[in-house]
């Protein structure tokens, strides 16, 4: 695994640094804003883009300060770097901190929710060191984390040299320390063989919000500033933004100058023109900051969208999308609660409606035609784990008591009528993991066997009999085709994602985009 697990969530920064580097003096570094009058202290501030679903972004980074030569045998001095404005992106993290006048090296990157430490003083992750003075202000620029199959490449960007934009959008009062042209720190510009950037670019990790679109293409937000697209015939390609942020969802489009727009991290809103292969910027108005994790809507009836910030959720809506004069719809609580654990969100919409529900329920629905919002009961009024919204009409979810010790106690419901009715369905699996998928034909697919081998099971009556389909890795993500076709999408929290297709009704399976690197595994090997 690139990423080791190596320590519990509890224990502190410090303690956890000065574990990593043995006998060692670790500080954290002071917030420069915070600074007295007179410090010697220099602002440095660096953002890191990770290619990766490992981690959701770094929310600690250490420097050691190198001795000056002839006193390598002082106590090694560390200094910790903390995330800002964390709540305005997911992958990718930006740091602020005061450190001394010296040479330093980054030496770690840790992500607190998941546990993992990415060391970064050896091999290919290593990188010069970068020097700070007395007064003067650094911006290091954009670092890019992204896996080589088992292995990681940490190297500076060439998109995005400066953080100044970042700074302006995620705290201007730290964009004021950097006014006056920063130093970039480096000892000489970014190398033509760091070239992390571009690998990651070609090898983006994730498929959020697989959307199909009328003319059959299927298209999905990936990272780096990537949306997946899928022709009809099976070939993948890729449309790219002008920066490198991380895109969460995408909806097809019927504006004279955007056939689809996705959405991302920092607000992020980009549309594809007709018959162009690129995506550009438009203009977001007064859209809060946040990560935008979903979108829908028409010409006619506006655009809708999700803003996550913190434990909220915002639902906004817009009558125009350019320079959008957005209004709240409501405002969601997604914070962890003790009683029903972490909350979701989750947004659907196409031409006629758009709903929307959190784990507590209700759910609500627009009806674009009428004006008119209705308010639908989940199963049982039961708090929801997953739910799956198909085009059809057709919705599956997994229910679960207050606290429900993970699926085991989860209830399987399913709805033709567009949550107006449920059903309970018996499945094959003892604890639930997914909601029934639906095709366009009616046929149910369930993906389980936590507890034994991992497989999908197919139920063509309504959910009374199950087939064993094929063998199949929990966490994938599936999507039924008007075709008849299946893709089912996965893996990037485990380093290796890859999107696969079956045209048999889930048995047999091929490979049609993975991020794994064959012409590195071979040389690995030699």
């Amino acid at each position: 695994m690139p990423l080791a697990s190596q320590l519990a969530r509890s224990v502190p920064v410090a303690v956890l640094l000065a574990t990593l580097a043995g006998c060692a003096s670790v500080s954290v570094a002071t917030d420069p804003l915070k600074l007295p009058a007179g410090a010697n202290q220099s602002p440095v501030v660096v953002s890191i883009t990770a290619n990766t679903g490992q981690v959701q972004g770094f929310t600690d980074m250490s420097v050691h300060l190198v001795p000056p030569k002839g006193r390598d045998n002082e106590t090694p001095q560390y200094f910790v770097l903390q995330r800002k404005a964390p709540d305005m992106a997911r992958d990718t993290s930006l740091f602020v901190g005061a450190l001394p006048p010296g040479e330093y090296e980054i030496n770690a990157l840790r992500d607190a929710t998941s546990n993992k430490i990415l060391r970064l003083d050896n091999g290919s992750k290593k990188l010069d060191s970068f020097v700070v003075e007395a007064g003067k202000p650094v911006d290091l620029g954009r670092m890019i984390v992204t896996p080589i199959n088992n292995h990681i490449l940490f190297r500076r960007s060439e998109r995005v040299g400066s953080n100044t934009l970042l700074l302006e959008r995620a705290s201007p009062q730290h964009a004021a320390l950097f006014a006056r042209a920063p130093a970039s720190g480096w000892g000489h510009p970014r190398l033509p063989a760091d070239r992390a950037e571009e690998y990651a670019a070609s090898r983006p990790l994730g498929a959020n919000c697989p959307t199909e679109l009328p003319d059959g293409a299927v298209v999905a937000a990936s990272r780096l500033g990537v949306v997946l697209r899928r022709a009809p015939d099976g070939r993948w390609s890729a449309l790219r933004g002008p920066g490198i942020d991380s895109l969460l969802c995408v909806t097809a489009a019927d504006l004279p100058d955007a056939e689809l727009l996705a959405v991302g991290e920092f607000s992020t809103l980009l549309r594809k023109p007709p018959q162009e292969d690129k995506l550009l910027p438009v203009a977001t108005g007064n859209l809060p900051a946040g990560n935008i994790v979903g979108i829908t809507g028409s010409r006619k009836a506006g655009w809708t969208v999700g803003v996550h910030s913190g434990s909220t959720v915002t639902v906004l809506h817009t009558p125009a999308l350019h320079s959008g004069n957005w209004k709240p719809v409501a405002s969601l609580d997604v914070g962890f609660s003790f009683w029903t654990g972490a909350h979701n969100f989750w947004m659907w919409g196409d031409a006629q409606r758009m709903g929307y529900t959190v784990t507590t329920g209700p759910i609500h629905e627009l009806d674009y035609a009428s004006g008119t919002w209705t308010t639908l009961d989940t199963p049982n009024k039961a708090p929801l784990r997953e739910v799956a919204f198909e085009p059809s009409g057709a919705v599956g979810v997994l229910t679960s008591a207050a606290g429900g010790a993970g699926g085991i106690f989860a209830g399987v419901f399913v709805s033709n009528d567009r949550a107006r009715s449920w059903k309970p369905v018996e499945v094959p699996y003892n604890v639930k993991v997914a909601p029934i998928r639906h095709d366009y034909a009616g046929t149910m697919y369930m993906a389980g066997g936590a507890l034994s081998e991992p497989e999908l099971q197919v139920s063509k009556d309504g959910g009374k009999t199950w087939t064993h389909a094929a063998k199949r890795s929990l966490g994938r993500q599936l999507l039924p085709l008007r075709s008849g076709e299946l893709l089912d999408f996965g893996g990037a929290e485990h380093g290796i994602f890859s999107i696969g297709h079956s045209t048999d009704g889930g048995r047999t399976w091929e490979v049609e985009y993975s991020n794994f690197d064959r012409r590195a595994y071979e040389m690995s090997r030699k």
